[in-house]
């Protein structure tokens, strides 16, 4: 019995030690990302918790910034491979000669309006009203997109244009009429502030406007000389990415314990946005959404967001899956 004892210990020591080993020589790649509150952070802190990225052969390191610092780092270069930034942005900066790549799709967009004014009730509503808005994100460009189509005259609407921290206390200091929001305050909002806030969704339109759903709007890019040489890496952050698509539908309240202390979002509020689609993950190669891609980059053209299409290199088409 001591002999089988030892024996099993000696196993089990073993295989702890090739263990530690294959984590050594696993290879790791840093992604820089919007900082808390953000779908990317969210993102993150989903994989870290369950190592969707070491079980896949990869080891994803998050670096977390501010928007502006996050933006300038990856345009420059400082960051090689980033969640940071939107399809628009992307467009943005391919235009102006940076060599970024869209590699795969994580999220689908979602924005929306909240109010505390009876008479608004729809976007068609906004003329002669204030808005709260962060008014450099492509979040807000899309906004603009769905107005427009919805006929209305931005010429007449004042804008408020402030960061994301200070949206909610333009609207609950009623120093503007509505207020543009996106996940996961949005639901954050909703939560604290039980029965006093109106929604405008307008997102579902594009459907509508399209004829299919909107897909494309958030995910993996990098630049091409990153690309050239970790091509064999891409597969294997995509297959993380996959794996967190694939887990969370089945293990909602796990996910919004797991976002509640990374993030400090109330777990009912992140439960709200799961429940409601408001965080609408599709992992999907750029490629197999090439055309849903250009209607994007078609919506960010006619909302003065971008002057023109950016070439198609800024779609990966090497091996994703």
């Amino acid at each position: 019995m001591v002999r089988l004892i030892a024996s099993f210990l000696t196993a089990a020591m073993t295989l702890a030690g090739a263990a530690t080993v294959l984590a050594q020589n696993m290879p790791t790649v840093q992604i820089s990302s919007f900082d808390k509150p953000s779908f990317g952070h969210t993102t993150a802190s989903l994989i870290e918790a369950n190592d969707f990225d070491k079980k896949h052969g990869v080891d994803l390191q998050w670096v977390f910034k501010q928007g502006r610092a996050a933006n300038t780092d990856f345009a420059t270069g400082r960051d090689k491979i980033t969640i940071a930034s939107a399809l628009l942005s992307e467009a943005n900066r391919r235009l102006k000669g940076v060599k970024s790549v869209y590699l795969f799709n994580v999220l689908n967009g979602h924005g929306a309006l909240l109010t505390m004014d009876p008479t608004i009730n729809s976007i068609a509503d906004l003329e002669g009203k204030s808005l709260g808005a962060f008014t450099v994100t492509t979040n807000y460009a899309m906004f603009r997109y769905f107005a427009q189509k919805a006929g209305v005259d931005l010429s007449k609407v004042s804008v408020q244009s402030t960061n994301t921290g200070g949206l909610a206390t333009l609207l609950m200091a009623k120093r503007a009429d509505a207020v543009h929001f996106w996940e996961p305050n949005y639901s954050k909002m909703l939560v604290s502030n039980p029965g006093k806030l109106k929604m405008i969704e307008y997102f579902h339109q594009w459907q509508a406007i399209h004829g299919a759903p909107q897909r494309g709007f958030l995910g993996i890019a990098a630049h091409e000389d990153w690309i050239a040489a970790n091509k064999e890496l891409i597969p294997k952050i995509y297959k993380a990415f996959a794996e967190l698509a694939k887990w969370l539908p089945t293990h909602h309240d796990e996910a919004a314990s797991i976002i509640e202390e990374a993030a400090g979002v109330p777990k009912e509020a992140f439960l709200m946005a799961l429940s409601t689609a408001r965080y609408p993950l599709d992992v999907v190669p750029a490629a197999e959404i090439e055309s849903n891609i250009k209607a994007l980059f078609q919506a960010g053209i006619e909302s003065g967001y971008m002057k023109q299409m950016p070439d198609d290199g800024i779609i990966y088409r090497g091996k994703v899956r």
